[in-house]
């Protein structure tokens, strides 16, 4: 990989910037543009070039296998889980998350009250922040959010290239996955199917 400097990084973003201007075709639009720079939270960042300059590196590195931005979680939540399942302690590992996710189950049943059994998909993936940087892609449906399954890939890349880990991938969605979000869901009296896969699903249960 490269050596991308952070002066590199950011003469190179504000010559695409100013390449993007100079192709708007009416003056209006750039005066859209202009605003949206102006006002927009997320383009007002201090730490924005850091971030996008992290993510193109994350993903410039390919060896020993190509990287993800959720490397992170998914290699430390394994780690975690196989050092609990080698000492039994998987059931007090979810209750331990339970636990620890109380706040936001609070605020969660709250929400559930006001808008229904929906919320409680929305809050756990794609209205969290943890859910839209664990799962690269998440399909919204009625009743159902359907994702690619974050740690399969990664526990292959983990046995191969770290030797150190034994858990195997059903490990993880009996074990880990299903126990955690079966738990949230009944401490909110919501009732939840489960089917995992390369490509997991999530849904409402039928009453």
């Amino acid at each position: 990989m490269e050596l991308c400097t952070r002066r590199m990084f950011s003469k190179q973003t504000l010559l695409f910037s100013i390449a993007a201007a100079c192709c708007m075709p009416t003056a209006a639009r750039a005066a859209g543009m202009l605003d949206k720079f102006t006002s927009d939270p997320f383009l007002n960042r201090d730490d924005l070039a850091d971030a996008v300059k992290s993510l193109y590196m994350t993903y410039d590195s390919t060896s020993p296998y190509p990287h993800k931005f959720n490397e992170v979680l998914t290699k430390t939540q394994l780690r975690s889980l196989q050092f609990f399942i080698n000492n039994n302690l998987e059931k007090e590992y979810v209750a331990h998350y339970i636990e620890t996710m109380k706040p936001l189950i609070t605020k969660i049943q709250k929400r559930l009250q006001e808008k229904g059994a929906e919320e409680w998909l929305h809050s756990m993936f794609e209205g969290t922040s943890t859910g839209y940087q664990l799962f690269e892609r998440i399909d919204i449906q009625q009743g159902k959010r359907i994702f690619p399954c974050p740690y399969k890939a990664m526990l292959e890349n983990c046995k191969k290239h770290l030797l150190t880990f034994s858990i195997e991938w059903r490990d993880v969605c009996t074990r880990w996955c299903i126990p955690a979000w079966t738990g949230v869901a009944e401490a909110v009296n919501i009732r939840i199917s489960v089917q995992p896969g390369e490509t997991c699903s999530v849904s409402l249960a039928q009453n």
